[in-house]
């Protein structure tokens, strides 16, 4: 009788320990991989990396061009074709250099005009807050709204003060990067890295939080005076529930 016992005593600690290493496998494996199919998903990220600068009139010089760089971030959101769940909202949060450039200083923009002039009246740098998108009928950037069935959101990466432009040549200016090459400024002296996390919140409440990390500017922005490229690949990104 007493071996029928621990008999079974030990057929349930077994299964039980059979069990225990089941669940810790299944949430080994989601926290490397994440979830397998998402309701929505980032298909690609377009940069444009462009060169601009503010006009000065200081009474003595013909130029005085504060010279700033920026990189416009749009975020291709597409839906999975097998779900019904639409976008609540998306959130871009936690932005931080994980490499830092050696000159300017790096603030986020949200959009707040319209299409050819999208961050003409963006004041409030968003490093240390999040930007929110709210999942409407159709994008509206200006807005911060995002089609709820997938569209595009988007911010600015700027590098602020650079340096001055001061010439007396009454050669009308280009406003473009070979402006750095005026002030002494080369590609590798701006170079950062940012990370951040987005957040997909559907209408079902369900968030999936990923991390992601792009390098900026475009390689050839001085050479070209303007570098568009995009990123198409999100093989290391996860997303989890949160």
């Amino acid at each position: 009788m007493k071996k029928i016992q621990i008999l079974k005593k030990c057929a349930f600690l077994f299964c039980v320990i059979v069990i225990l290493m089941i669940v810790v496998s299944i949430m080994l494996k989601y926290e490397v991989e994440g979830e397998k199919e998402l309701p929505y998903h980032i298909s690609k990220i377009f940069v444009i990396s462009t060169v601009e600068g503010t006009p000065t009139d200081d009474g003595e010089n013909i130029w005085n061009i504060n010279i700033k760089q920026a990189n416009d971030l749009y975020f291709y959101i597409e839906k999975n074709e097998t779900t019904e769940e639409t976008i609540k909202q998306i959130t871009i949060e936690n932005f931080s250099l994980t490499k830092a450039p050696q000159k300017g200083e790096v603030t986020i923009y949200r959009p707040t005009g319209e299409l050819e002039n999208l961050y003409t009246y963006s004041e409030q740098n968003y490093l240390n807050e999040s930007i929110t998108y709210t999942g409407a009928t159709i994008d509206d950037l200006k807005t911060l709204e995002i089609a709820n069935t997938g569209g595009v959101i988007g911010y600015r990466v700027a590098l602020n003060n650079l340096g001055n432009f001061i010439s007396n040549d009454s050669t009308e200016i280009t406003y473009n990067g070979t402006l750095l090459q005026n002030i002494g400024v080369n590609i590798e002296e701006i170079k950062l890295e940012l990370s951040f996390d987005i957040l997909i919140e559907t209408n079902e409440n369900v968030t999936y939080k990923g991390t992601l990390s792009v390098a900026l500017p475009g390689e050839d922005l001085i050479q070209n005076g303007a570098s568009n490229f995009e990123i198409k690949d999100f093989d290391n990104v996860i997303f989890k529930r949160i």
